[in-house]
């Protein structure tokens, strides 16, 4: 598909733009530890961040929400990115596959583990957390809800906590994965460095 929107420099931004932007060039984000940038050569950012340059109150908050997910959780990094490559995977998101296959293997994601999710298969898990994270991402994708079942076994392997941050991680790549197909961005990997 060819990109729709453009990407917009950075000589070209509001002041409300290039706060957000800011975020991408400085701090965490800049110096990323999972193998991956979001700033084009150009000077640009690439992915869905350009595209929430478009509304800078709405970009802000998805930056905010990104910066958590990407950051913040206390989901292990390993479960954090298997589930980003199963949404990749089955929103036919090319942009967060390839951009998450880094950050996988920097998280300690083997291989054959990640051969498995990039064919639409389970893994082979060793630990019960990955398992349940694997199956309850899965639910998701498919039915958008979890059985009262599945609902216990997360509760009682990633707690409370952690089903919720599974839950808002799905949501919000799943929602990245709309913005990037929408604007023609879903091949758009220049620039990235897996």
């Amino acid at each position: 598909m060819p990109e729709r929107l453009p990407r917009l420099l950075p000589q070209a931004l509001s002041p409300d733009q290039t706060a957000i932007y800011a975020k991408f060039t400085t701090g965490p984000r800049a110096a990323p530890r999972d193998g991956f940038s979001l700033v084009h050569p150009d000077g640009g950012l690439i992915g869905p961040p350009n595209s929430w340059l478009l509304s800078p109150p709405l970009g802000s908050a998805l930056e905010q929400l990104g910066g958590a997910v990407r950051f913040h959780l206390t989901l292990p990094s390993r479960i954090r990115e298997l589930a980003i490559l199963a949404v990749g995977v089955a929103c036919h998101s090319p942009f967060e596959v390839e951009t998450h296959l880094g950050a996988a293997r920097s998280a300690g994601v083997d291989d054959e583990a990640i051969a498995a999710v990039l064919a639409g298969r389970e893994p082979q898990f060793d630990d019960d957390a990955e398992r349940t994270a694997h199956d309850v991402t899965q639910a998701i994708l498919r039915r958008h809800g979890l059985d009262d079942d599945l609902y216990a076994t997360a509760v009682e392997s990633l707690g409370e906590r952690g089903l919720f941050e599974l839950v808002t991680l799905v949501a919000y790549y799943e929602l990245v994965a709309t913005q990037l197909e929408v604007f023609g961005t879903a091949e758009d990997t220049a620039g990235v460095s897996a």
